[in-house]
């Protein structure tokens, strides 16, 4: 069946090329042919396996019968025409052939190709489909089958290695003789068909209707004037990867460019290269121009530092952008607001300040904490924008899977921190990353990541699906430099998780402290007053952070500078007695900018 699975290939590409007319680009030609299954890669094992119907000239293919005898009669043409291509053709691609074939204008031999094709005995047109040669079809001018075997140049020998379906082929049911085609197991010649047709009913056998009847019910004709069954043509499709796979000598010159060359853009490719990407209608992909323009595909021995060309060729023009890994958009086509950190992410800069004029929000030294806390401040649970460490070098082998938990304010905004990740987690040689997130519906969604700005945009539709106000966990996964699948499974982190009674709480409170001026130092008092047997520092920074946003260490230093706060065990406990006591003295020389 692998013969028939590589002939029905070539007659796809065969086909594509006829009906253009004219030379084209491997590429071009493989679009052309319109099947998901179809792609370069098979392309050119086909080429190189029928060197007889195809021929490249000046990187471009056509098929070989455009190189037949210009001096032949015209219907001549059209004869070899049909006979090269096996299938039914129509009326414009055979001109457009013909002229080819005779050196001349398509509009000069249209209306004479059109005329011969229905003038001419030798042709015939089947509805819908085009017209072949009158001698493809079964001669039914006699009456008895020993006559008619004869008339059509066949024998009963011919007829016998079919004999277990001629009970199955019906003159006017295309579906049942598609199902014996299936039944045969293998191609059947086409006037063999015909004859068992006609044979089963010579009455209402009609061979154009039948012929109609087969390719509008799924069946295949192949350019060997066999015939197959959908179910075999289901089977030679699953066969095409596997031939697709197969090693194409080089001698072939199916290839642009030669396995010890590599590429060499022309100013007249970088324009190709822009203009592909200016006029997509999404993004391009580098990859993707590489093999429809310079038709190199993955594989071959120059890939990579071909694929490295294209790129630096992009990244160097001003009107277009990179956008990660090998994608490209035209230059303003990232939205705005990729480009900066949204307003309710900054952090509010007010100084507070107690009856005697000294500030009460006061910020202390790192070496003013408790070891335990200076450990506790460098958690990626309390980083975010515009407050986290300097980001580390990305690492030689970053983690696939990472574990994400959303803070209350990205969730409002479809954003989230960079911070919690680990660095090389997201593509980080360019500025502005766009990458494709599978979500738990099966919704593959285009999000951006600005390694500037530390931040990813564009989960908000996700969000609003997530119950949970804060602290919801979701795993991202990395597939390639610009795919990721998001799973969760309602799960939360207990530390940032917020009810929503807490959150209208906490919202309360931001609308008093806002009427009231209160500083921080008073919202954290009225929190931790909610917990008797204290709370980790962690939801400490995620409740203040609702009601006023907070850098962690203003957090920790006010823990650390009141006598009222004091730490036992992993929690933060606070003493209504000990306010008088006021601020700890001995913290006095921590304080910054003292």
């Amino acid at each position: 069946m692998e013969e028939y699975a590589i002939r029905w290939a070539a007659d796809l590409l065969f086909a594509a090329l006829a009906k253009s007319g004219s030379s084209m680009k491997l590429s071009e030609a493989t679009r052309s042919v319109g099947r998901p299954y179809f792609d370069m890669k098979l392309a050119r094992v086909v080429l190189s396996l029928s060197p007889d119907r195809f021929v490249a000239t000046d990187r471009r293919w056509a098929i070989t019968v455009r190189s037949a005898d210009a001096k032949q009669p015209m219907e001549r043409a059209i004869e070899e025409i049909l006979d090269a291509t096996g299938t039914p053709m129509e009326a414009h691609s055979i001109a457009a052939l013909v002229a080819a074939v005779h050196r001349r204008p398509v509009e000069a031999v249209d209306a004479s190709v059109e005329r011969l094709l229905k003038r001419s005995e030798r042709f015939i047109e089947i509805d819908g489909h085009g017209y072949v040669r009158r001698c493809w079809l079964l001669d039914t001018s006699s009456d008895t089958p020993e006559d008619v075997l004869f008339d059509n140049f066949l024998e009963e020998t011919d007829v016998a290695p079919y004999a277990s379906i001629s009970n199955s082929v019906a003159a006017d049911d295309p579906a049942r003789t598609a199902s014996a085609l299936n039944a045969a197991g293998t191609p059947v010649p086409c006037k063999i068909l015909q004859y068992l047709a006609w044979r089963a009913d010579p009455a209402r056998f009609d061979p154009v209707r039948f012929m109609v009847g087969l390719l509008e019910g799924g069946a295949v004709l192949l350019s060997t004037r066999q015939w197959v069954g959908p179910a075999l043509v289901e089977e030679m499709v699953g066969l095409l990867p596997d031939i697709a796979e197969r090693e194409v000598a080089d001698e072939v010159g199916v290839g642009v460019v030669e396995p010890s060359q590599p590429l060499t853009i022309a100013d007249s490719e970088r324009a190709q290269l822009v203009e592909y990407v200016l006029h997509a209608k999404a993004t391009s992909h580098a990859a993707a121009m590489l093999e429809d323009i310079f038709e190199v595909s993955a594989g071959e021995p120059t890939y990579e530092a071909d694929l490295t060309s294209v790129l630096d060729c992009l990244k160097a023009d001003a009107r277009v952008v990179w956008v990660g890994s090998d994608r490209f958009l035209p230059a303003g086509a990232v939205p705005d607001y990729v480009f900066s950190v949204p307003e309710h992410l900054g952090y509010p800069e007010h100084e507070y300040l107690d009856f005697e004029g000294n500030p009460v929000d006061v910020l202390l030294e790192d070496d003013g904490f408790s070891a335990a806390l200076r450990q506790e401040i460098m958690s990626p649970l309390v980083q975010d924008v515009l407050d986290e460490e300097p980001s580390d070098a990305p690492a030689g082998d970053p983690p696939v899977t990472v574990r994400c938990v959303l803070p209350f304010h990205h969730k409002e905004l479809g954003t989230f921190p960079l911070c919690q990740l680990p660095a090389g987690f997201f593509f980080a040689d360019a500025p502005v990353v766009q990458a494709e997130v599978e979500l738990p519906s099966g919704q593959v969604v285009s999000v951006w990541i600005n390694n500037e700005t530390r931040l990813l945009y564009g989960l908000i539709d996700w969000y609003h699906t997530v119950p949970a106000d804060t602290g919801a966990v979701f795993y991202l996964e990395r597939k390639a430099w610009d795919r990721y699948v998001l799973t969760w499974g309602e799960e939360t982190e207990p530390a940032m998780f917020v009810s929503r009674n807490r959150i209208n709480d906490l919202l309360e409170l931001r609308q008093n402290a806002e009427a009231e001026e209160l500083p921080t130092y008073e919202i954290l008092r009225t929190i931790m007053e909610h917990y008797r047997k204290g709370i980790e520092f962690v939801t400490a920074v995620t409740e203040v952070g609702i009601v006023r946003r907070s850098r962690r260490r203003l957090l920790a230093s006010l823990l650390s500078a009141y006598h009222c706060f004091y730490q036992r065990g992993n929690a933060w406990v606070y003493d209504v007695r000990r306010v008088s006591q006021g601020f700890d003295k001995s913290k006095r020389k921590y304080i910054v900018g003292r």
